[in-house]
């Protein structure tokens, strides 16, 4: 199938979210191949340019027909599936953008992306019981060994063996609403899903509540985690993450395996450099509309609409530079190589789940991380479709993967 990139276009400029984060641009964005250019003007009503107008385009999208056709698939492959991908990829597309604009403008192009291939409908129906009124919101004042406090929320439902879920970096436990409101699941664990400090509706540590600069470690991270498993679990449980929660996941139960039953790693990496961006907290960019699509990226294409803008809803809506004060932990402290070995030697069963369109942790660098593991305890699956945010962005798509790996843990 050719991409029609006039066709792409205009379908752009009368697209009502397109315009809607196109408020307060004024970019001149230029698609262009060996036979074929033309503008877009990014900005309040936006419009079609001549190839004249868009010369000297602040952001160029430039590359051979052939790659454009693959952006415009219905299953597009990795790495030509949004606006984040291809500038991480060598697709046979080059992106030429100053960096604060692209960041200011990447709402708009990561839109830009989803409106080349075919209307899909936007929801379908969750394809399994679902009870979301079964799940309730709690406080807990948490004090911790390491003398930090804090009001943690946390989401509950269900009775039976205790699951804790933890969520990815900037992000908070409505991640797990939908593992959370499973009814088939609710039968048989009691599941737990909390917000971190100055995230979601927990408060800030130690009565601070701003996050002026703000960073996570690892040491304060298992503190926290160590503390809600002894507190509202009341001892050990199967650990949920995924991405950063992932990445303590794994890190607690190296550590401490005694409040451990098991792990499954969602997105976990052996490293994940580069993440962390100094353009996710700065005044000149809207960081509810750049954040969100700095995750948006991440998704696979083909899940339900309503489930990928759920995914990035999350993100609108956190504290300003907790984002960035995440990642200090994802992506420079946190390290596989330093938990392979006492991870093996843990003796407690570890799953590892990886979307095909997560480059953040891609499915090489979570085998990388298998491997250097080399537990007969530690498997892995690569889950075709989805990407770093595989519970929320198609909870039906991954529900079968979750199901696996929690038959895996109690064999």
């Amino acid at each position: 199938m050719t991409l029609d990139l006039k066709a792409w276009a205009e379908r752009a400029v009368a697209d009502t979210i397109f315009g809607w984060h196109c408020r307060g641009l004024s970019l001149v964005l230029c698609l262009r191949t060996p036979y074929s250019s033309l503008g877009v003007l990014m900005c309040e009503t936006p419009r079609l340019l001549t190839a004249e107008d868009s010369k000297q385009p602040h952001i160029l999208i430039e590359g051979r027909q052939e790659a454009f056709n693959q952006i415009g698939r219905t299953n597009p492959p990795p790495g030509s599936h949004s606006f984040g991908a291809l500038l991480r990829h060598d697709t046979g597309i080059a992106i030429a953008a100053e960096p604060l604009k692209q960041a200011q403008a990447l709402a708009a192009l990561e839109r830009l992306i989803e409106l080349s291939r075919p209307e899909r409908p936007y929801f379908e129906g969750h394809g399994f019981e679902h009870d979301e009124v079964a799940v309730t919101g709690h406080r807990k004042h948490l004090c911790t060994s390491g003398n930090r406090q804090a009001s943690i929320h946390y989401l509950e439902a269900g009775r039976g063996v205790p699951i804790i879920f933890l969520h990815t970096a900037g992000a908070d436990s409505g991640q797990y609403l939908h593992q959370l409101a499973d009814c088939a699941l609710q039968a048989s664990y009691r599941m737990l899903a909390f917000d971190m400090p100055w995230h979601g509706l927990s408060s800030g540590e130690n009565n601070r509540e701003f996050t002026a600069g703000y960073q996570l470690t690892e040491e304060a991270y298992l503190d926290w985690c160590a503390g809600f498993i002894e507190q509202v679990a009341g001892g050990p449980a199967i650990i949920i993450g995924c991405s950063m929660g992932a990445a303590i996941a794994l890190t607690l139960t190296a550590r401490r395996p005694d409040l451990v039953l098991g792990c499954i790693a969602l997105e976990a990496p052996m490293t994940a450099p580069g993440r962390r961006s100094e353009l996710l907290t700065d005044a000149r960019i809207a960081d509810s509309q750049h954040n969100p699509a700095y995750v948006r990226a991440m998704l696979g294409p083909n899940c339900p609409q309503r489930q990928r803008d759920e995914a990035c809803a999350i993100y609108a809506q956190a504290r300003p530079g907790c984002y960035m004060g995440d990642l200090a932990y994802y992506s420079n402290e946190y390290d596989g190589a330093r938990i392979a070995a006492p991870l093996a030697g843990s003796g407690r069963p570890v799953v590892l789940l990886t979307g095909s369109y997560d480059y953040s942790a891609s499915p090489a660098n979570t085998r990388q991380l298998h491997d250097a593991v080399n537990s007969d305890n530690v498997t892995f699956n690569e889950m075709p479709e989805l990407g770093h945010f595989p519970m929320i962005e198609d909870p039906t798509r991954f529900r079968p993967h979750l199901l696996t790996a929690l038959k895996r843990l109690g064999d």
